[in-house]
């Protein structure tokens, strides 16, 4: 069971700690990250997401994204999800991340009947990864791949794009 701690619309933290399907069900504000993983070539790794996921199935997102776990830094969150995503332990270049910016999205799936009240926090790492050093979460994610700037931009600048639809993210 994951808890999240809630933030206000202007993205103050609240005292107050709710569980995950509380907040997606209420659209409750809670905290996310993007952290985007750039290789020597300036490619960006992408991975798409697994069939079993309760919103963007099967669509292709960013390097890793999570949530931010109630009382767990956003170091935490990172390093966390790195691994359990693609199974990289990136806890010996934190102090390589850069911080990008942050942005705020409130959007309703209606299949999964979820709304996400989100603050994103986005960073970026260079590293260079091996694809084939990628071990996938299956019930996370199905596939992994490098992408050129150029193409990444056509694609989800295109009308049937298969990345996850963030207006203000790419």
């Amino acid at each position: 069971m994951e808890y999240f701690n809630v933030y206000t619309q202007f993205g103050e933290k609240t005292d107050e700690i709710v569980e995950r399907s509380t907040a997606h069900k209420n659209g409750i504000c809670h905290r996310v990250f993007h952290l985007w993983i750039v290789n020597a070539d300036n490619q960006i790794l992408v991975q798409q997401r697994s069939a079993e996921k309760d919103t963007g199935a099967n669509l292709w997102y960013v390097s890793v994204g999570g949530h931010i776990a109630g009382g767990e830094t956003i170091e935490q969150a990172i390093t966390r999800e790195t691994k359990e995503e693609i199974g990289i332990d990136i806890s010996n270049v934190l102090n390589k991340i850069q911080y990008l910016y942050s942005f705020k999205e409130c959007t309703y799936d209606k299949k999964s009947n979820i709304t996400d009240d989100e603050f994103y926090d986005v960073f970026v790492l260079k590293l260079d990864i091996p694809i084939n050093k990628v071990v996938m979460q299956e019930s996370e994610v199905q596939a992994v791949k490098f992408m050129n700037y150029n193409d990444f931009k056509s694609e989800i600048l295109s009308t049937e794009s298969s990345f996850v639809s963030h207006k203000i993210a790419y």
